[in-house]
C-alpha cells in the first residue's frame, strides 16, 4: 500500500503546516468546499486489514473551505472522510501530481461529493450514487430477511446490483487503466459466494490487470490488481471443482462427548454434512433448527451430519447439544476453539460453516444454509 505521509492539516487555504515539506515533496493536493461543514475534520484514510487507517486530516474552515496537501509514492487507494461517522467516507484513486477538488454539502458528502481535477473522478462522481442506491436497497431487503429463503435473499442481491457491475464494465470498455478502477473492479468480487455468481466478470477485470501492467508498470497498484484478480479466479475455480466433486475432503480424527474416537472417513458411501459450529455463537445456535429439520427430512437414507464444535467449555458443549436437540450421535470437537486445526484444514474463518461431502468422500458444497443446503441435498438424491 503506498504511504501518504502528513504535511498539512490546516482547514483555511491561507493556513498551512507544512511538517515534512522539508524532506518530502507535495505532489498530491485536496481543496474545495463542503457546505455545511464548517469546523469538522475531513480525514484521508488508508485500508488495512484492521480498518482504515488515518494518514492525513484537516478541519474544514469558514464557509466549508479547506485545503490539505501531501505526497504519495504511488498510485493508491485511499478513502476520503468526514466527521467521525465511518460511513461518511468515499473511496479515492490519487496519482503523484493530482489535485482533486471537492464541492459537495455536507449531507450529501458521501453520495455526491461532485469531484473534479483528476482524470478519474468523473468515474467516482457516476459510481458513488449507483453505490447509495444498492446499499440503500440492501438494506431494505435485510429488513425483510426473514420472509425470504436465502435463495431468494442472494437473487435479489445480484439483482440490485446488476447496475453498478453494469456500470464497471461500460467505464472498463472505455478506459482499462483509469485509475478508478482500482475502487471499480471491487464490485466483481461475489457478496454471497461463487453459487450464481457471473463467471463473465474474470474477462473484464484481467482486462484491467493488463492495462495497469503496461501503462504503470510494476507498481504496488498493478501488483494488488493482479493478486485479487487471481484470487478471485482461483475462487471460481475451486467453486467449480466442488460442484464437479473433484476435491477430497481431508480426513480427520476427533473425539465425541463420551471419548470415543470418530473420523470423517468412518462414514464413506453417506451423504455427510459436516456442520461447524460452537455453543458461544450466536448464528450458529440460530441456524440449528435448520440443521435439524435437514436431519428429520434425510434420516432415513444414507445421510449423515457431522457436527464439528469450536467450543473450548466440554459442559457449554453437551449442554447447547440437548437444548438445541441435536439429536444425532456424530458430536464431536478437540475443545480448542479458534485454535482447532480444522478451520485452516477446512478454509473458513466464520461460523455457522458447512461442508457436504459425497459417498465417495468428494466435496460437493460449502458454506450454504437453510433452504439452499436442503435443496442441494435434494438435487443429490434425485440423480
Amino acid at each position: 500500500m503506498v504511504v501518504l505521509y502528513l504535511a498539512s492539516c490546516k482547514g483555511d487555504p491561507s493556513e498551512s503546516d507544512n511538517k515534512d515539506g522539508d524532506t518530502l515533496p507535495l505532489n498530491f493536493t485536496i481543496s474545495g468546499k463542503i457546505s455545511g461543514a464548517e469546523g469538522q475534520k475531513l480525514y484521508v484514510e488508508s485500508p488495512s486489514e484492521k480498518g482504515p487507517i488515518p494518514i492525513l486530516s484537516t478541519r474544514i474552515g469558514k464557509n466549508g473551505r479547506f485545503r490539505v496537501s501531501g505526497n504519495i509514492a504511488g498510485l493508491g487507494l485511499y478513502f476520503l472522510r468526514l466527521g467521525n461517522n465511518p460511513e461518511n467516507s468515499i473511496p479515492i484513486s490519487p496519482a503523484p501530481g493530482d489535485h482533486l477538488k471537492v464541492n459537495a454539502r455536507v449531507n450529501s458528502f458521501s453520495e455526491n461529493p461532485n469531484l473534479s481535477g483528476t482524470k478519474w473522478s468523473t468515474m467516482i462522481n457516476q459510481y458513488l450514487p449507483l453505490l447509495a442506491n444498492f446499499r440503500k436497497q440492501q438494506q431494505a431487503l435485510m429488513g425483510n430477511q426473514r420472509m425470504l429463503t436465502e435463495e431468494e435473499f442472494a437473487e435479489r442481491i445480484t439483482e440490485y446490483k446488476k447496475p453498478i457491475t453494469n456500470f464497471v464494465i461500460e467505464q472498463i470498455r472505455i478506459d482499462p487503466a483509469s485509475p478508478a478502477h482500482i475502487i471499480l473492479t471491487m464490485e466483481f468480487f461475489p457478496m454471497l459466494g461463487f453459487e450464481g455468481w457471473n463467471p463473465s466478470f474474470l474477462e473484464p477485470f484481467k482486462e484491467v490487470v493488463v492495462a495497469y501492467s503496461n501503462t504503470y508498470g510494476d507498481v504496488p497498484a498493478s501488483k494488488t490488481l493482479y493478486t485479487q484478480y487471481n484470487q478471485l479466479e482461483e475462487g471460481y475455480q475451486q467453486f467449480k471443482l466442488i460442484e464437479e466433486g473433484e476435491i477430497e475432503a481431508p480426513d480427520f480424527a476427533l473425539l465425541d462427548p463420551s471419548g470415543k474416537k470418530i473420523k470423517l472417513s468412518d462414514f464413506k458411501g453417506n451423504l455427510v454434512l459436516i456442520d461447524f459450529w460452537a455453543s458461544w455463537c450466536a448464528p450458529c445456535r440460530k441456524e440449528s433448527p435448520n440443521v435439524v429439520k435437514i436431519y428429520q427430512e434425510h434420516k432415513k437414507r444414507n445421510f449423515t451430519i457431522l457436527s464439528v464444535s469450536l467450543d473450548e467449555d466440554p459442559v457449554q458443549w453437551k449442554k447447547a447439544i440437548q437444548e438445541d436437540g441435536l439429536v444425532w450421535k456424530t458430536h464431536v470437537s478437540d475443545l480448542k476453539g479458534w485454535k482447532s486445526g480444522l478451520p485452516q484444514l477446512y478454509g473458513f474463518d466464520g461460523i455457522p460453516h458447512t461442508v457436504l461431502v459425497n459417498p465417495d468422500g468428494k466435496i460437493i458444497a460449502q458454506g450454504l444454509r437453510g433452504e439452499a443446503l436442503n435443496k442441494k441435498i435434494n438435487a443429490f438424491y434425485k440423480k
